[in-house]
């Protein structure tokens, strides 16, 4: 099974940003997006990188 890394930021309600870095199965960012969203409290989320997972 190909497994992504992904790396990015959000912001939360109050405006600060945090960084994520996470494992997704699927590579469209669409869906990381609303990963990040029910992982964390986001309010914009921002990808910056994915990538394949070639171990």
């Amino acid at each position: 099974m190909t497994q992504y890394n992904v790396k990015g930021r959000y912001t939360d309600k109050q405006g600060r940003t945090h960084n994520f870095r996470l494992v997704s199965d699927v590579s469209d960012r669409r869906f990381i997006e609303d990963l990040v969203r029910a992982q964390y409290p986001a309010e914009k989320v921002y990808i910056n990188i994915v990538n394949q997972d070639l171990s």
